[in-house]
């Protein structure tokens, strides 16, 4: 997705009205010539959130956050501010501009809207038959066997896909959407012997949604244990659908996230998070598609959560997906808790038969992982003393995944500690885990096969090629960015001053890696963040970078560096204008009227930097 333009920009601020944008969430009423509320930010009885219309900002003079419309839907969704952007265009109906599209990327954005128009038909289709169709009568019965309603059945848009492909296909006849605008979003596939068939046959569905709430993929779940060996059936990658970058429920989830100190609840399937959203008010419940979590699944929990708990099933295979889970969450900079389902419970099995408190409970209770998995090491190996002996390794290389040094040292203690050993012997033995690691990944990226396509396996987390050309990062946006990635403090003082950047990053060469570090901070000083971080850039973005060492680096005052970054990016910004202001006034064709305007807005911009001074 584009960067949007600095006048697209403007159009979607001019559009939205603050009134109108903060009534959509928080209930407003009338005081004189402002609007009041009770902050939806802290807990307050008597209202001090303040909305000025002619100003279009907003004000709480309790806990004293304030800004404008983008700044409030940021807050309020837990959004980084292009998403927010964006959430403003669809509210205001402005359409979204992108700088410099080139003819492919044009094309993949058609397509990919063409992919989300048909899926969004054929959520429409499947949650029409599951409410009404008598062919739905058992998924109907399935659905209140499990204590889920008609309620639940619309707030989160399921729906069933017949058995029958020719229903399906007849309908997408009638409504003139075609075979191959079926097979792009992969709803239709080929048979062997020639003829098309329904990719989703008699299985309840969910509509997979990225954050704008556009349905760009589906999940089915098999109804008739036995027909099929594959619980789940998701939509096949596509240009709209990256299964391995989306989680099941975030969309709704990002609010309640922040509302619960930046805690996520992370369940196993779709049924769990519907479960903990709707009968236990944990709407804070997220899940993966019914595949592992990845290292980019944790990356992008990571830019709404500062902590997960895990709420897998209690069977074996729930604990071996929990340690997985954990491992990546870990190695991203997330502290993990985990709650403590016994036997086959799963969140939603457990709601059943014990209730939601029961639930609520539990996750109240959550541990740190490592506590809760040393407790049940040390319950599997009893008196054994071989079994005590093996479970030392495993615990001191699942504490090792643990990216913060204090917490790491922090969890070793605590580990030496519950086993009875030597502090000093543990550190050691975690710092020497910490380097077995570092080496193997080196040697994995070292030694690593290429596929048929070229690439190996770990193409996906490397940095770029060496003969990538780099896009040209202005020394100030560097500066400011090697000032984000090297000190905790200056990062999160940086992340709060978002809105005075949108300036240098549209203006300065190279805003947008700036704007990229904004979107999906790594944690400073964390080689392995920002290795993930250079993958998920273009190759030319991430070259401009290849300047910065993720060091860490303790700052006596974090303030003054970053208000000297933010004064001298704003300078140039200022600078970078003045030039643009002065080619077009070299313009002899320029008309009086429009050169007396340019003129103004030069005096201005000079005036503006002999204050900056």
């Amino acid at each position: 997705m584009g960067r949007i333009t600095e006048e697209c920009v403007h159009r979607i601020k001019a559009a939205s009205d603050i009134v109108e944008v903060i009534n959509r969430y928080v209930p407003l009423r009338r005081a004189g010539s402002a609007w009041k509320a009770c902050c939806p930010f802290h807990p307050e009885k008597t209202p001090s959130f303040s909305v000025n219309p002619s100003r279009q900002t907003f004000k709480c003079f309790g806990c004293g956050v304030g800004g404008d419309a983008v700044k409030f839907v940021m807050m309020f969704e837990n959004l980084d501010y292009p998403s927010a952007l964006r959430k403003l265009a669809d509210f205001s109906g402005v359409t979204v501009a992108e700088e410099q599209e080139s003819a492919e990327v044009r094309k993949l954005r058609k397509h990919r809207a063409r992919i989300i128009e048909t899926n969004r038909w054929a959520a429409d289709w499947y949650h029409r038959l599951l409410r009404t169709s008598p062919r739905a009568d058992h998924v109907r019965e399935y659905l209140k066997s499990r204590g889920f309603g008609l309620e639940t059945v619309k707030n989160w848009q399921m729906g069933w896909a017949p058995a029958d492909s020719a229903l399906f296909l007849r309908e997408a006849e009638r409504r003139n959407i075609s075979a191959p605008s079926l097979r792009e979003a992969f709803l239709l596939a080929a048979a062997s012997h020639g003829e098309d068939y329904a990719v989703f046959r008699d299985r309840l569905m969910f509509p997979i949604h990225n954050l704008r709430g556009e349905v760009v993929g589906f999940s089915g779940r098999i109804l008739h244990a036995g027909r099929d060996p594959r619980k789940y059936v998701n939509t096949a990658e596509t240009p709209a659908f990256r299964k391995g970058g989306l989680l099941f429920g975030l969309h709704k989830a990002t609010r309640a996230i922040a509302e619960a100190d930046y805690t996520a609840l992370l369940c196993e399937g779709q049924l769990d998070v519907v479960a903990c959203h709707e009968k236990a008010g944990l709407r804070n419940a997220v899940a993966a598609l019914g595949t592992s979590f990845t290292d980019e699944h944790a990356l992008l929990l990571r830019k709404y959560a500062a902590r997960v708990v895990l709420c897998f099933d209690g069977d074996g295979a729930g604990m071996r997906a929990g340690e997985k889970a954990y491992r990546r969450l870990a190695a991203v900079g997330m502290e993990v808790f985990q709650t403590r389902l016994t036997g086959g419970e799963d969140p939603d099995s457990l709601i059943r038969t014990q209730g939601a408190d029961a639930l609520r409970t539990l996750v109240a209770a959550a541990r740190p992982y490592l506590e809760v998995r040393a407790d049940q090491e040390r319950a599997q190996a009893g008196d054994d003393v071989s079994a005590r002996a093996a479970m030392i390794p495993l615990l001191i290389d699942l504490a090792a995944e643990m990216k913060d040094p204090n917490q790491r040292d922090v969890a070793v203690a605590d580990l030496a500690s519950r086993l009875n050993k030597g502090l000093d012997e543990m550190r050691e033995a975690a710092a020497q885990a910490v380097l077995r690691k570092k080496r193997e990944r080196d040697s994995r990226r070292e030694t690593a096969v290429p596929d048929a396509h070229g690439k190996n396996e770990e193409d996906e987390d490397d940095a770029p090629p060496a003969d990538a050309p780099p896009v040209v990062v202005h020394r100030a946006v560097l500066a400011l960015c090697r000032l984000f990635t090297c000190n905790p403090e200056c990062q999160q003082l940086i992340i709060d001053r978002v809105e005075e950047l949108q300036d240098p990053i549209h203006e300065l060469s190279g805003g947008v890696v700036l704007q990229r570090l904004l979107e999906a901070p790594p944690a400073p000083g964390d080689a392995e963040a920002w290795r993930l971080f250079l993958a998920s850039l273009p190759p030319e973005q991430a070259a401009g970078l290849r300047e910065i060492e993720p060091a860490l680096y303790p700052l006596d005052r974090p303030e003054y560096y970053v208000q000297e970054a933010c004064g001298k990016i704003a300078r140039a910004t200022l600078r970078q204008k003045q030039d643009v202001l002065m080619a077009r006034l070299a313009e002899p064709s320029l008309p009086d009227a429009e050169r007396l305007k340019l003129m103004r807005r030069s005096m201005e911009i000079r005036r503006m930097l002999i204050g900056a001074v």
